[in-house]
């Protein structure tokens, strides 16, 4: 926690690795540190950490995802460890350092004991931002034999999760004619422009908050099954007040169910949007736009795993979590089963000030894969 490992300055991320790879060799690992290029990272000193512990090419490899990096915080205090009441407090606490010390730890326990597993601890970088290039990358140097199998430590504590939610993202410049406010009738306004289209994007909405998985959502959520979702989350336009603005920009997030075409929604959503503006006159641009496909399927060891972990924290259940990240579609790519546990919740101000952990979830993790390993 101590390390700042903020993404994108990326400054401190070899210095987290080198530390990884300390503790993975007394565990008997074999270790390798891969240097990214800076035109696939797009960012400098972002490195990857793979530890291998193979025992027999007969058993299944378990490779178990982690990422390093976490988002920027502005508290005085936010890299500096304390525990205070059972809570671990810092930036990346939750998301997720705490689920990598827990793995660590049971690691640690496990030393000397036969696994049923070969083992591929995979260390990464800018999972926050962007990091689907860098998955690829890694993908050859991985050297994963077929009957691999995903273990994601970047989720809920609570139950397994099972799914992730796709996502679509992209920005719309709306263009006007800037002209003084008194003047208003030789100008167009785009932030009026832009405001159509977002009273528009409201119908779009309801109809995809209507789309239901199959799959629950974590409790802490408040729902009881995911939906999709389409929300305008910023607007950004004009200069001074009496001056009508000549450009607005709206950013809109788009989330969708694990059973969800991402691809097909995206085009559709693209179509009716242009349409709209075609016959209300609104001069439109799309731009920034980013697309990750949604993941579901439920296999026996995620129903293993559960069951482990249901009587050891009195939890449990079988969820999609309610984010998207670059790891789902690089699964997808290699089709490889993915299921995770971890130890963030809806409370544990993840991202946000005094960001922390409970020390029982980082504890129930840990005893959790030391079963589940053996």
């Amino acid at each position: 926690i101590e390390i700042d490992t903020s993404d994108p300055s990326g400054i401190n991320y070899p210095k987290c690795i080198s530390l990884l790879k300390k503790y993975l060799i007394k565990l008997q690992f074999e270790v390798e540190i891969h240097s990214i290029p800076e035109d696939v990272a797009l960012g400098k000193n972002r490195q990857h950490l793979i530890g291998r512990r193979f025992i027999s090419t007969s058993l299944p490899t378990l490779l178990i995802y982690n990422h390093i990096d976490v988002v920027p915080a502005d508290y005085p205090e936010a890299f500096t460890f304390s525990i205070k009441n059972g809570k671990v407090y810092g930036r990346g606490a939750s998301d997720h350092k705490g689920g990598t010390v827990a793995v660590l730890s049971a690691l640690e326990a496990l030393k000397d004991k036969k696994l049923r597993f070969n083992i591929v601890f995979w260390a990464t970088t800018d999972e926050e931002t962007k990091q689907l290039k860098q998955l690829e990358y890694m993908t050859d140097k991985l050297k994963l034999p077929a009957n691999t199998l995903v273990y994601d430590t970047d989720t809920f504590a609570g139950g397994i999760t099972v799914a992730h939610i796709g996502q679509f993202n992209f920005k719309i410049a709306v263009k006007g004619k800037s002209t003084h406010s008194a003047m208003s009738n030789l100008g167009k306004n785009a932030i009026e422009e832009a405001a159509k289209l977002i009273s528009y994007l409201q119908t779009i909405k309801k109809k995809y908050e209507s789309q239901k998985s199959k799959y629950k959502a974590f409790p802490s959520s408040g729902l009881r099954f995911v939906c999709s979702r389409c929300n305008v989350n910023t607007i950004h336009g004009g200069s001074v007040y009496n001056t009508v603005p000549d450009t607005c920009e709206i950013h809109i997030d788009c989330r969708y169910i694990p059973e969800a075409d991402v691809l097909k929604e995206k085009e559709r959503l693209l179509q009716v949007i242009n349409t709209f503006c075609r016959m209300n006159n609104i001069d439109f641009k799309i731009l920034d736009s980013y697309s990750i496909e949604g993941y579901g399927n439920i296999t026996s060891y995620a129903t293993e795993l559960n069951k482990i972990y249901s009587k050891i924290s009195g939890d449990g259940g079988l969820y999609c979590i309610l984010g998207s990240n670059d790891l789902v579609p690089w699964t997808k790519e290699m089709n490889l089963p993915h299921f995770g546990l971890g130890v963030a919740r809806g409370d544990t101000n993840v991202h946000g000030k005094n960001e922390f952990v409970y020390l029982k979830d980082i504890e129930n993790l840990d005893i959790t894969l030391r079963q589940f390993l053996t």
